[in-house]
């Protein structure tokens, strides 16, 4: 659980201007990203995700592979 938290401010983090900008539409930040908030392959919102720039894609596929 504790991971999952951690993937979630590291995106929330790193892509911080990202959020401030052109992702006013994810709310609540990158947790509207997964199902419940709950970061992992299965709980991708895969219609959200395809949103995101390519960028942010290939990291949170890097986030979800290393956990």
């Amino acid at each position: 659980m504790e991971n999952n938290k951690n993937i979630i401010d590291n995106l929330d983090e790193k892509y911080r201007t990202y959020l401030e900008d052109e992702g006013k539409w994810l709310n609540e930040g990158f947790k509207n990203i997964f199902i419940d908030g709950e970061p992992s392959k299965n709980n991708l919102k895969t219609p959200v995700y395809l949103m995101l720039p390519e960028e942010i894609r290939e990291y949170v596929d890097q986030l979800l592979l290393e956990n």
